[in-house]
């Protein structure tokens, strides 16, 4: 159990560092000063896309709802992680939206990008 824990940090670990690069690559063209001003949200975006998946992944497995036992009772509740994914996708859109408009062009490729994602983890 704990050597899954384990490798399932290292894995999370991986993807944000794909993940962060990825966003680098998209904001190569922001200018230097500005790209070192925005490097924590750089990595903040980043760290939201990979926990976003996997809060994903836990609604797809585990499903909207949460069933629980409490006193004698049964009690159906939206499943927290649901509610968790729903406050972060709105923080993902704004950081997102925020970076690419330090883009020279304004980054409308780059928004059309982070929208799609957007749009895919929705469905």
């Amino acid at each position: 159990m704990k050597d899954m824990a384990i490798s399932q940090e290292l894995e999370k670990a991986r993807r944000f560092k794909r993940e962060k690069a990825r966003v680098r690559r998209m904001c190569r063209n922001i200018e230097p000063l500005l790209l070192k001003a925005a490097a924590g949200l750089i990595e903040e975006l980043a760290w939201l896309r990979v926990t976003l998946e996997g809060l994903r992944r836990m609604v797809d497995e585990e499903g909207v709802l949460d069933v629980f036992a409490q006193g004698g009772d049964i009690i159906v509740r939206r499943h927290p992680a649901v509610k968790a994914y729903a406050s972060m996708v709105q923080r993902y859109c704004t950081t997102s939206k925020f970076l690419t408009s330090l883009l020279p062009d304004g980054g409308h490729d780059v928004e059309d990008e982070l929208m799609a994602f957007v749009k895919r983890q929705r469905r």
